[in-house]
């Protein structure tokens, strides 16, 4: 191993999907998210907390006080990690997708007889539309979409006036 004298801090690793936990579930998400949507995705069984950054809109996977991997989508496998999304909220729900919490999907609260398959169709339409943001619209609306509750749109964001 050779070591650097710029003290820059070594780059953080970036993925498509992060699945969280160590559970059946988890490497069930792993699997179909690789095989069906040829996405890079990253098994992270050991991490302490996962983080969602409104700046660059990506979710960041902590070791501590360090950033282990960065990732557009997270779907939380087992429910164990601590997950903080806009504004710092720790998440309270056991539903599959939160608002406030974009990208993220938990295979806990999934919908319908195989919790998996949610998010993995919803990552699916999106790339087929070419969303790239995901989170529950606070009231479903009713509509001919193929997920109404979810919002597809970043949130505006908020203008000052003086």
């Amino acid at each position: 191993m050779t070591t650097s004298n710029s003290g820059a801090p070594a780059p953080v690793p970036e993925f498509d999907v992060v699945v969280l936990g160590r559970s059946f579930a988890s490497r069930r998400s792993a699997t179909r998210l690789h095989d069906e949507l040829r996405l890079a995705v990253h098994e992270a069984a050991t991490v302490d907390s996962a983080h969602y950054d409104d700046i660059d809109h990506r979710w960041e996977i902590r070791v501590g006080r360090r950033i282990a991997s960065r990732a557009k989508y997270v779907v939380d496998g087992d429910g164990s990690v601590p997950l903080h999304g806009r504004d710092g909220a720790l998440l309270a729900s056991d539903s599959g997708v939160v608002q406030g919490f974009p990208n993220l999907f938990r295979t806990a609260g999934g919908k319908g007889s195989d919790p998996i398959d949610y998010p993995v169709k919803c990552i699916g339409y999106m790339r087929t539309y070419g969303h790239d943001y995901v989170e529950r619209r606070p009231q479903t609306l009713v509509a001919d979409d193929d997920f109404p509750e979810l919002s597809f749109d970043r949130p505006a964001p908020q203008v000052w006036v003086c």
